[in-house]
C-alpha cells in the first residue's frame, strides 16, 4: 500500500514533496510516530519515471543519499531523515520517491491479526535550470461510446492534474452531461491515457464536448465536436 498524503497509519510525514532548487543539495524530512508503539521504518530511494502510458516506472538509484536507512521511532516521537542530491541541475527536472516503509514487529509477525504494512513514497524533484511549464491535450477521441484523452507534457517540469472537467452539450447548447476527475502526476516530457465511458442515453443527445484540464501550474482545453454514430448502440 502507497500513500502521498503524508500520513499513514502509524506515522506521518512532513513535507510531503522535497525539492531541490539549486540553492540546497540538502533538505530535511521529519517522520512522527502516530501511534504509542515503536515502529521501525526502511528507507529507499528510487529514480522516478513513466512509461508510454504514464504510468510510474520506479529503478534503484544512488542518486538521493539519505541518512539513516533504518529508522526505529518510539511512541509518539519524531525523526528526523537527511536527504542529499548528489545529481546537478539539468535541462529536464529530475525525479525520484523515497519509500518509508514499516517493517511488522517480530511478535506482531507470531500473531493471527493481519496487519497493514504501510509504505509511502516522498516525491523528490531536482528542479531544471529554467522552468518551461508547458502542455497540450495530444489527443481527444469518441469510439464506442468512450472518450479517449491523451495529456502531454510538453515542459521540463512536472505538473499536477488536479481536475478533468467533461462537459456534454446539445443541440441548443444547453450543459446535459458533466463529469470530475483528475489527481495524478504528469512528469516532464510524458505523456498520460485516460478513457472515460460516455453515458448510452446522453452521449446520443450530445453535441460537442467542452474538456477543462486544470494543473497546478497551467490550464489546458479543448472543444471536441461529437459524431453521434461513435455513441454505443
Amino acid at each position: 500500500m502507497t500513500a502521498e498524503t503524508g500520513e499513514a497509519a502509524n506515522f506521518s510525514i512532513n513535507p510531503v514533496r522535497v525539492f531541490f532548487d539549486g540553492t540546497s543539495k540538502t533538505s530535511t524530512v521529519t517522520v512522527k510516530n502516530e501511534s504509542d508503539e515503536e515502529i521501525t521504518l526502511q528507507l529507499k530511494a528510487y529514480k522516478w519515471q513513466q512509461d508510454a502510458e504514464g504510468k510510474d516506472v520506479y529503478f534503484p538509484t544512488t542518486d538521493i543519499v539519505y541518512f539513516p536507512k533504518i529508522a526505529k521511532i518510539k511512541g509518539s516521537e519524531e525523526k528526523i531523515i537527511r536527504l542529499g542530491a548528489e545529481m546537478p541541475r539539468d535541462k529536464l527536472e529530475k525525479t525520484y520517491r523515497l519509500y518509508l516503509e514499516e517493517i511488522p514487529a517480530p511478535s506482531a509477525a507470531e500473531t493471527t491479526t493481519v496487519k497493514i504494512v504501510m509504505k509511502v513514497g516522498v516525491p523528490i524533484f531536482i528542479s531544471p535550470v529554467d522552468v518551461e511549464p508547458k502542455g497540450s491535450i495530444e489527443k481527444a477521441e469518441v469510439s464506442d461510446g468512450n472518450l479517449d484523452l491523451v495529456v502531454k507534457n510538453e515542459g521540463n517540469i512536472h505538473f499536477i492534474i488536479k481536475a478533468i472537467r467533461i462537459a456534454g452539450t446539445d443541440d441548443s447548447g444547453g450543459e446535459i452531461y458533466k463529469t470530475d476527475l483528475g489527481g495524478k502526476y504528469l512528469l516532464g516530457g510524458n505523456s498520460k491515457d485516460f478513457r472515460f465511458q460516455l453515458p448510452r442515453e446522453e452521449c446520443h443527445k450530445l453535441k460537442a464536448l467542452n474538456i477543462d484540464i486544470d494543473t497546478d501550474r497551467l490550464s489546458l482545453g479543448k472543444k471536441l465536436d461529437l459524431d453521434r454514430k461513435k455513441c454505443p448502440l
